[in-house]
């Protein structure tokens, strides 16, 4: 709605001013022209009807005269046309909801000062434009709702101090949520007054996403789609316009650069990610960018030692990558860094990742004696000279559900039937990263497999075979899978004796065959969680067939535990988090450990009791860096490497094509600094005075009346110029 505010008094004024030019024309007396004729009821007719033509020509001069008097009221009264509002005369109250955008992209330097230390400013500036009648609340969007002032409030002095004691936070913004939140805290006041929604942000598109549309124009997430670990893109799903009052004015303020420039690592890889003690492995570093096409250098430190630097191109629409050789390591945790040189976003230079190396793999293999003979011969023997399997054996009556995160692979030898407390743990087992391996025995009916949800095919028995068929050759399904690698250039035909194998009529949806005799599944996998499963079809015994003392037997059993060791138990690095379970990525962690953040401060851990079970989490894992945890002798070690989410490095500008039509009100200011945004306040709040166009116009009108009546006047003649006398003497005009 658009308001003409006027002061009263003037409004008064004008109406006197009108009506003067029109009594001044009603009374205004014609001329009486005096002629020496002796026939005066002549002369009086005349004067009559050229009086009438008098009055009927200054109509216009008066109307002139009319709106030049209008013209010059208006204009001292410096009239304001204004959106929105219901008040006619005066200022109205408000209430105001300033939405302050709390992610790391804000700590981009503009010059001396940075977008964070603006929208402060901006906010305070806000909150000093106020009258004590208005009202406000304060929200930070963070990647939760940060509610600095939830319910509506007039103390401006309190506001301002909770405001210079904010900070960023090192993650994401949820944008949308805290507008919606911010908007509902308008809501809740029943009185009619104006509102104001201030969204003060930079420059990105990110914090965008889902508000009036659900597409993301970030280029970093997409990178990690899929992922079950990456960060999750912000302010999604969280916009919902029919809650917005359509008379609303949002104020938009982007304190960012138009064209900001970032470069930044976005996730790291390791080949293998459990490396080997004294044996080298390989770092691969993804870069992401925004802004033109330039070149940077990367450093990696490895316990803050300086291991390699490189240079590398970036740009041309896709994101750069550049590998590390990593040194042999000793056996434990290594700290570990990919740092960029300086630029106008700091946090995001750094990237910190965790090197574990380890000088045996740990294995567990539950069974009988006589189960797990071969294979526990098979895990002890050297291969290739690498490095030892450290194996463990227990009987499935001795299975410790405790203990099982110890270990990156378990072995189940004619170990089923299971409880379904085992089942409970081994399943939390392999979805917190470990390998599960299941050899079929005797002991085990068709239907003791179904509890198990978690394998790659469900058996539906166990099928004898007949000695004319019992000669299998094996085949490689997946001669490229890392358990089969080494094995894929056998020069000799792989083959078994088989006596009985289990069957199942479909393998579950993620399965995937690995090997094969004569066309029916030998080994199956399916990853369940960050874990893998994989289930053959034969025992690990004699018992079913002459497999444990095939000449394929040992390798593809060391391959199994190589291929268990990186699946998933070993986590590089995570994002930054309120709260992380320890379970899935620091098994070793205690009720009683000591976690410390970068800057040394304790970060509690806390336990809770769950079916019976006690989890460990640890919580305020909110600044990047590296976490240390102290071990059995009282020193820190590297525990858990943590980044702040890289989704938050791509600043894309945001596309103000259609902004109005996003947020779903018609009122839509946007402003990129301070002074446009002041600007902006005055005309919403106060309005836009006419005042000098009005005295422009006056001048203009000033210029035609006196212009037009000069022409009235030597354009009437006298009144004797239009008589006339005839020869009777007759008098006629």
């Amino acid at each position: 709605m658009i308001e003409l505010l006027v002061p009263g008094y003037f409004v008064v004024g004008g109406l006197i001013g009108v009506v003067i030019p029109l009594v001044l024309h009603l009374i205004q007396s014609s001329r009486t022209v005096r002629e020496p004729f002796p026939t005066i009821r002549f002369l009086l007719l005349a004067q009559k009807k050229s009086s009438h033509k008098i009055k009927m020509e200054n109509i216009l001069l008066w109307l002139i005269r009319t709106f030049l008097l209008v013209a010059l009221a208006l204009a001292f009264a410096m009239p304001m046309l204004r959106h929105g509002g219901a008040a006619w005369v005066g200022r109205s109250a408000r209430d105001v909801a300033i939405v302050i955008d709390g992610s790391y992209s804000m700590d981009y330097k503009l010059g001396r000062s940075t977008a964070w230390e603006k929208a402060i400013e901006t906010a305070i500036v806000v909150l000093e434009g106020l009258s004590e009648q208005d009202r406000f609340c304060i929200f930070v969007a963070r990647d939760y709702v940060d509610p600095v002032i939830e319910q509506l409030s007039s103390d401006r002095e309190e506001a301002v101090t909770r405001l210079k004691g904010l900070s960023f936070s090192q993650t994401s913004s949820e944008l949308a949520t805290a507008i919606m939140e911010a908007n509902d805290s308008l809501r809740e006041s029943k009185q009619k007054r104006e509102r104001e929604i201030h969204i003060i942000t930079d420059n990105q598109a990110l914090p965008w996403v889902g508000i009036g549309e659900g597409e993301s124009s970030t280029n970093l997430a997409a990178d990690k789609e899929g992922e079950d670990d990456a960060p999750k893109v912000a302010a999604m799903g969280n916009w919902d316009v029919s809650k917005l009052d359509k008379r609303t004015a949002v104020f938009v303020s982007l304190l960012g650069a138009e064209a900001p420039e970032n470069i930044a690592p976005i996730d790291v890889k390791l080949e293998p990610e459990l490396i080997m003690a004294d044996m080298p492995a390989r770092a691969t570093i993804r870069l992401g960018y925004t802004g033109p096409p330039r070149s940077t250098a990367a450093t990696l430190y490895i316990d803050d030692e300086e291991i390699a630097s490189r240079s590398i191109p970036i740009g041309g629409g896709e994101a750069g990558a550049l590998s590390f050789i990593v040194p042999p390591l000793t056996p434990g945790r290594h700290a570990a860094r990919i740092e960029l040189p300086d630029d106008n976003l700091e946090l995001d230079n750094i990237f910190h990742f965790l090197l574990k190396a380890e000088d045996q793999l740990p294995t567990l293999v539950i069974g009988g004696r006589d189960d797990t003979l071969f294979l526990r011969s098979a895990l002890q023997a050297e291969l290739g000279g690498r490095a030892s399997i450290k194996t463990d054996w227990v009987e499935p009556s001795a299975i410790d559900t405790g203990g099982l995160n110890t270990f990156s692979s378990i072995f189940l030898c004619n170990a089923i039937p299971l409880s379904a407390g085992e089942i409970g743990a081994i399943q939390r087992f392999v979805e917190a990263g470990g390998l599960l391996v299941i050899f079929p025995g005797d002991r085990a009916s068709p239907s003791d497999y179904t509890s198990l949800a978690f394998l790659p095919a469900t058996p539906a028995g166990v099928r004898q075979i007949l000695s004319s068929e019992r000669k299998r050759v094996l085949s490689w399904d997946a001669p490229y899978h890392p358990i089969l690698q080494s094995l894929g250039d056998a020069s000799a035909i792989p083959a078994v004796d088989v006596g009985q194998t289990l069957v199942w009529d479909t393998l579950h949806a993620r399965a995937e065959k690995l090997i094969s005799h004569n066309g029916e599944p030998m080994l199956v996998g399916r990853p369940v969680g960050r874990g893998y499963v994989l289930l053959f079809a034969t025992s690990a015994d004699r018992s079913w067939s002459d497999l444990p003392l095939s000449p394929y037997f040992l390798p593809i059993s060391h391959q199994v535990v190589h291929f268990g060791a990186g699946v998933g138990s070993f986590t590089p690095y995570v994002w930054c988090a309120k709260s992380l379970p320890l379970e899935g990525y620091l098994p070793e962690a205690e009720a009683n450990s000591v976690i410390r953040a970068p800057n040394g401060q304790k970060v509690p851990v806390r336990s809770a009791l769950v079916e019976g079970r006690t989890l460990l989490n640890v919580e305020d894992l909110m600044h990047a860096g590296m976490y240390t945890m102290n071990d059995g002798a009282g020193v820190a070690q590297p525990a858990l490497a943590v980044n702040m989410s890289r989704d938050e490095s791509d600043l894309t500008p945001l596309n103000l094509e259609g902004l109005e039509e996003r947020i779903g009100v018609s009122s839509v200011y946007v402003s990129s600094d301070l002074e446009d945004l002041k600007r902006q306040l005055e005309e919403s709040r106060v309005g836009r005075t006419f005042g000098e166009q009005l005295l422009w116009l006056a001048l203009i009108l000033a210029v035609v009346e006196f212009f037009y009546a000069n022409a009235l006047m030597k354009r009437g003649p006298a009144l004797s110029e239009h008589l006339t006398i005839d020869a009777s003497g007759k008098v006629s005009a």
